[in-house]
């Protein structure tokens, strides 16, 4: 059948966890790791929203090789791409606007031991939602949205850091060079007060919708302890190497 006890998983899913078995570390084991991922919609009305470019890609192999290396893995998935589908060892709480993604973060933050914030997360949303379809005729020359500021989900997270928890957050930058962009790295990464920071330039052509990534990973106080280039299970692998690394210093 398709469905219920007795289905078969996903071959893909098979040869991912056989595979894990005989080449990855296990030094995430029975971690707790919890992931955002995809980008969060933001009602306009019953048809539109407010959204962006991100496929969930990412955050969904960083989910992925947490698994891999023996860690219990809870994803946050927000609108994830049609081809992007979570491994099937790994929980996922589904959610759509930013405020339940927050609140989904909320919720399982405290128990765990890594959280790491890959989702793409509207800054702003609409103040006041139309309960039907805004038609043209309702608004005559022009439409007009006011939008209120979101609250930061990830200064929350620090807010509320248990001792022992790592947080690591993510900044998609459009930006002029790389020292441009480990400049805005290092800046957020001090702002924001998480352990690491994993910084990617973006654009019309790189960063969203595709299947490769280019990482500078740094810590708090700015220095970069990683950088990685590559399918995005590489970087996610890469990402998990800084992640071990700063919790066993």
């Amino acid at each position: 059948g398709d469905s219920g006890p007795g289905r078969m998983s996903e071959p893909d899913d098979i040869v991912a966890a056989a595979l894990a078995l005989v080449e990855r570390p296990r030094d995430l084991e029975d971690v707790s790791v919890v992931v955002s991922a995809g980008g969060t919609r933001e009602p306009i009305d019953p048809v539109r929203f407010l959204g962006n470019r991100s496929s969930g890609r990412q955050g969904v192999a960083i989910a992925r090789a947490a698994a891999d290396r023996g860690a219990r893995v809870t994803l946050v998935a927000a609108h994830l791409d049609a081809d992007v589908v979570p491994d099937s060892r790994v929980e996922v709480i589904a959610v759509a606007t930013a405020d339940e993604l927050g609140r989904a973060m909320d919720a399982t933050a405290p128990d765990a031991d890594v959280i790491v914030m890959a989702a793409a997360v509207a800054d702003y949303s609409v103040a006041s939602v139309s309960e039907h379809k805004l038609r043209k005729q309702d608004a005559p020359g022009g439409l007009t949205l006011e939008l209120i500021e979101n609250r930061d989900i990830v200064a929350g997270l620090v807010a509320a850091r248990r001792d022992g928890q790592t947080i690591v957050a993510f900044a998609a930058e459009t930006v002029r060079d790389d020292d441009d962009l480990l400049e805005r790295a290092r800046a957020k990464a001090a702002r924001k007060g998480v352990d690491l920071l994993a910084a990617n330039a973006v654009g019309w052509t790189r960063g969203f919708e595709v299947t490769d990534n280019d990482l500078v990973i740094v810590e708090r106080g700015g220095d970069v302890v990683a950088t990685a280039s590559g399918s995005k299970d590489d970087t996610a692998h890469a990402l998990l190497d800084a992640i071990v690394a700063n919790r066993v210093r």
